[in-house]
């Protein structure tokens, strides 16, 4: 019996999701996909109740946005992230449930659903062939999934951390090289030192590290394209401190796996005014952030800013308004981008196109949603 039969057999042995169900129209209205389908852009947007330990996976139809909330159920618990990779989504959740699982990015149905442990904490997946790399931050470093083969790539000793266990956030494969994006915490979740690249060769699995110029990577790495100022380097937000903005920066980490990682000029969080909690490159060559302003949450603000990756300069303009609070976001192919405003009692997402809002009030996905790395935008028709 193949994977997916036992998925769907066996699910509630996996981990902690006791069903992976589309509810209602899971699938997008009877059209099958494929390479003569027309574009069918979408964005999925996890969200969470941390309260009863449940999460909801939601969809938003962008020519119509009509919202489909819970578009299937028993995927997402109350920490969850998600990436899209290829023609999947793979949805990480993190302290609770502690699995990766694998949704078809067409129909949202599902493919697979992969423990990767007890209190391993999983942060984000990142995919080379058959195998799954995920940062795991309370493991040595990186859970390898291999054909239902678990093994841990230990980056302690790789790293220089002197518990052992460096908190690693965010991973992203380039060829046959994944970069992991790691802090150095000791007990009290205080950064001992400059941040942690370990580059992975996948071949061997063997890591090799790369200091950061400060400390606290924070988010999802993102990749620049080649042909902009950044010359398709990966992207990440440092975070020394979440409520001055004397230092910190987006975090450049150029993919040869030798040469060190520096701060992009112009984008530091002093420049932005905040740091920079989600990442997204636009199809017009744009770089969209959104910029947080007090993490404690007593006067939070979310910016959504733009850096312009022709001119390498960062746009003056916030897309954004004063009364709202953009804390995640992503681009989709057609141009748009979905971002949510984590606003308190009225959140949910927002549309923009061409630097103007399409949308008159949030938009809600059925729970508050998650704070970073929370929400993808593609052609569902061709994902």
């Amino acid at each position: 019996m193949n994977r997916s039969l036992i998925l769907l057999c066996v699910l509630a042995a996996c981990g902690d999701n006791a069903k992976l169900e589309p509810d209602g129209g899971g699938g997008d209205n009877g059209d099958s996909g494929g390479s003569n389908a027309a574009p069918l852009y979408k964005a999925v947007m996890l969200g969470a109740d941390f309260s009863s330990g449940t999460g909801v996976v939601s969809r938003l139809d962008l020519a119509t946005l009509e919202m489909q909330t819970n578009a299937i159920a028993g995927v997402a618990t109350s920490d969850p992230v998600v990436r899209h990779i290829g023609d999947k989504l793979y949805v990480v959740n993190r302290f609770v449930g502690e699995n990766v699982t694998i949704l078809d990015a067409h129909s949202l149905s599902p493919i697979d659903q992969i423990s990767t442990g007890a209190s391993s904490n999983p942060q984000d997946v990142a995919v080379v062939g058959e195998k799954l790399y995920v940062p795991a931050m309370g493991t040595t470093g990186v859970v390898v999934l291999d054909n239902g083969h678990a093994t841990t790539i230990d980056l302690g000793s790789v790293l220089g951390d002197p518990d052992g266990k460096p908190d690693c956030v965010s991973a992203y494969a380039v060829g046959t090289k994944v970069f992991v994006a790691c802090s150095l915490l000791d007990q009290n979740f205080t950064p001992r030192g400059p941040g942690k690249i370990a580059v992975i060769d996948t071949a061997t699995d063997h890591a090799t590290a790369l200091t950061m110029p400060d400390k606290n990577p924070a988010g999802f790495f993102t990749k620049s394209p080649d042909d902009s100022v950044f010359h398709g380097d990966l992207l990440i937000s440092l975070v020394p401190s979440f409520d001055t903005y004397t230092t910190g920066c987006l975090l450049r980490v150029p993919t040869d796996g030798t040469t060190a990682p520096t701060c992009a000029t112009g984008v530091s969080n002093m420049a932005l005014g905040g740091f920079i909690n989600s990442i997204a490159v636009g199809t017009d060559k744009k770089l969209y952030l959104a910029v947080v302003v007090d993490a404690n949450f007593s006067t939070q603000s979310g910016k959504l800013r733009t850096f312009d990756m022709n001119a390498g300069t960062l746009v003056p303009t916030v897309m954004s308004s004063m009364s709202e609070q953009i804390t995640d976001l992503a681009a989709c192919p057609d141009g748009e981008i979905v971002a949510i405003d984590s606003t308190m009692n009225a959140n949910g997402v927002r549309v923009f196109k061409d630097g103007t809002e399409r949308t008159t009030m949030p938009l809600s996905i059925g729970l508050p949603p998650i704070f970073g790395s929370g929400i993808v935008c593609y052609d569902a028709n061709h994902p």
